[in-house]
């Protein structure tokens, strides 16, 4: 097969292997056969919010971006408001974890290694 397309609506939710899995995540880079990076959609319902994590052990870096919806991202503990249309990215050594607003918070999560130098 040369491409394939999922849609979000009909992809399970569910933790995945991410340090910062939850409840509310969609593992689309699993659903289209990804290896090289992990990539999440996790729908935070009002007032959730992901595990607290960082990278020191395995080095990955992860990105986000802002879907839907409103919220903070909470860098070793301070919090920052973000919204849609926002990309931000977390360096591996500090904690980081994002909670939804009252309208809750969709957003896109890519999480890889650097491959060695």
């Amino acid at each position: 097969m040369t491409f394939q397309i999922v849609d979000q609506a009909a992809l399970p939710t569910g933790r995945g292997p991410h340090p910062a899995a939850s409840p509310f995540e969609k593992r689309v880079g699993e659903e289209l056969g990804l290896t090289a990076f992990g990539l999440y959609q996790i729908e935070l319902p009002a007032g959730e919010e992901t595990v607290p994590h960082d990278h020191r052990d395995d080095g990955a870096e992860d990105a986000y971006a802002i879907v839907s919806g409103h919220g903070w991202l909470v860098v070793d503990g301070g919090e920052t408001p973000v919204e849609p249309g926002q990309y931000m990215a977390v360096t591996v050594e500090s904690s980081r974890y994002l909670r939804a607003g009252a309208d809750g918070l969709v957003f896109i999560a890519v999480c890889a290694t650097p491959p060695a130098a």
